[in-house]
């Protein structure tokens, strides 16, 4: 989704202002620029919609800085308005957001729920027992439950009333058509199971998919375990083989084969931090003032060391989206969070140490230590309530979980004594919706891990920023932070024993061999022209005569 320019930064302040956490000069700077770029009011009176909504109801976030508002309350705190100008357009966006939420609790916000379409199982996905329509919010912890916006990939063509979230179908038979929202034809040939992951891409897990472009303007490709074919005309198919192999079928124009590239959609190592807060060599991070202290690197020159202040975090000021499902740390076939830490947590009861932490309402991703009797009841498996290390995630059909690791010591886990003991840990959770493992892995070794169903797509992303080593001023890390990194898709175990094995000699996690981190998510392979058929080794990108 195009977003005009600033408004990344509009939706950072936003959240600030919003949770009442902004400096003057932060508010001061929104103001600045709503007043400049009328554009930029449409992105803030869309976010302030959503936590408007929020404050309607009468059950709040602990400790979050949400509260119900009154009737006569502002949704930005009126301290700060300066000048005439900036008060009058300020209160035109209040009394719209104000009126629109009446719509938004009538029911605004379109989930889907499950159908069985003429042999197609499709898991739409549903509202939450806590949703828009009811306005709740888990009253424990400090965990933002809203069902937000998920942006639209098309429509079905069996039902053109009804349109699609990330989702997706499971066709035992037949035949069904999907008309995306940028006018791609997408038929899944039964038996399959294809992801509806964007309006420009699918994930094929099983069986055959036909992509019919029917606008110049615009491109779609089908994403499968390894390879992504792209489209560089507008007729093709690809199906699943046996023993790891694709068929592409070309029938008019050219597509693209293309191999992923294995690194990190983000990588921090902290080695430079500059004097106004940014790091230097990474200006997309935002410290907190000089509550952070900066020490030798567990890998590198520089770590981030955190001492269990509340108002010591790292805002990462890139990534957003305007709905769940937008921005660049938007995921939707796999994820790894990745981190090395020292960790000093006290492991004591309803206290929590954040390490990586996206809060865009239920759609949130979390890497953190937790001791909270499971009060939300988000942990799947079932585990028995203590110290642990969790991994949350939300999966299309399956909702928000959190896969809580027990750091008991037994099954091959690590004990808390283990990861407080003053040394280097390497932590990365992983979920691959290829395999539907969703695990924890410390020191290299896999920890603990749950199954899901093959095919359940991420939904994540969205108009919150990330945040290092804190969450909502409320739940501050103690400790070390190095060498933190963000892959749209699961490491294997061989990579993460391999990262694991470089960090331990103090060495980054990807070989000086590999030269810089690219900006490209794929490498091309070839391209297959029309008229003709190739398969591919999905595990070496092969080409198979």
């Amino acid at each position: 989704m195009n977003k005009p320019a600033g408004a990344e930064r509009v939706i950072e302040l936003a959240e600030q202002v919003l949770a009442e956490t902004a400096s003057d000069k932060e508010i001061a700077e929104l103001e600045s620029l709503m007043v400049d770029e009328p554009e930029l009011r449409r992105v803030y009176l869309r976010y302030a919609l959503v936590h408007g909504q929020l404050a309607l109801t009468t059950v709040g976030l602990p400790e979050t800085g949400l509260h119900p508002l009154s009737s006569s309350d502002s949704l930005v705190p009126s301290k700060s308005l300066q000048t005439p100008a900036q008060r009058s357009w300020l209160y035109v966006v209040t009394s719209v957001a104000a009126a629109v939420l009446l719509v938004v609790s009538a029911g605004f916000y379109f989930a889907g729920s499950r159908d069985n379409l003429g042999g197609v199982s499709s898991n739409l996905p549903e509202l939450a027992n806590n949703d828009l329509a009811t306005g709740d919010v888990a009253s424990g912890g400090h965990y933002d439950n809203r069902n937000l916006p998920v942006h639209v990939v098309g429509v079905l063509d069996t039902d053109r009333l009804r349109s699609i979230s990330p989702t997706t179908f499971t066709v035992h038979q037949g035949a069904t058509r999907l008309t995306t929202t940028d006018g791609t034809d997408v038929q899944i040939e039964g038996p399959a199971m294809f992801g509806a992951s964007s309006r420009s891409e699918g994930v094929l897990f099983e069986g055959s998919v036909h992509a019919s472009l029917t606008r110049p303007d615009t491109n779609y490709s089908i994403q499968t375990s390894s390879l992504r074919v792209v489209d560089r005309g507008t007729n093709f198919r690809v199906a699943t083989m046996e023993h790891d192999r694709i068929r592409v079928d070309v029938i008019d124009g050219e597509v693209e084969v293309q191999s992923r590239i294995r690194r990190p959609l983000y990588y921090w190592s902290f080695d430079d931090s500059g004097s106004d807060g940014t790091a230097e060599s990474e200006p997309d991070l935002r410290y907190s003032d000089d509550h952070i202290r900066q020490s030798p690197g567990l890998v590198g020159s520089g770590a981030l060391v955190f001492e269990n202040r509340k108002d010591a975090f790292v805002r990462i000021e890139t990534g957003t989206g305007v709905e769940v499902g937008t921005g660049n740390m938007a995921c939707s076939s796999g994820i790894s969070i990745e981190a090395l830490v020292v960790c000093r947590w006290s492991g004591r009861h309803m206290d929590y140490d954040e390490i990586f932490r996206k809060e865009d309402g239920n759609h949130r991703m979390l890497l953190s230590f937790q001791n909270d009797d499971d009060v939300n009841n988000f942990d799947v498996p079932e585990v028995t309530p203590g110290p642990c290390l969790s991994f949350g995630l939300h999966l299309e059909q399956h909702g928000y979980s959190e896969l809580d690791m027990p750091l008991d010591g037994r099954d091959g886990r690590p004990t808390l004594g283990e990861l407080t003991d003053g040394r280097p840990h390497h932590i990365v959770a992983a979920y691959d919706s290829f395999t539907g493992q969703k695990a924890i892995y410390v020191d290299g070794r896999l920890r603990f891990s749950h199954d899901f169903p093959v095919g359940n797509l991420i939904l994540n992303g969205g108009p919150s920023p990330a945040v290092i080593g804190n969450h909502r001023n409320s739940e501050p890390f103690t400790g070390t932070i190095d060498e933190v990194a963000f892959y749209d898709f699961a490491l294997s175990p061989d990579e993460i024993s391999a990262h694991h094995l470089r960090a331990m000699r103090g060495e980054p996690y990807f070989g000086p061999q590999t030269g810089p981190l690219a900006s490209e998510r794929w490498l091309a392979i070839t391209l297959v022209g029309a008229g003709t058929s190739q398969v591919f080794d999905t595990l070496t990108g092969l080409a198979i005569p």
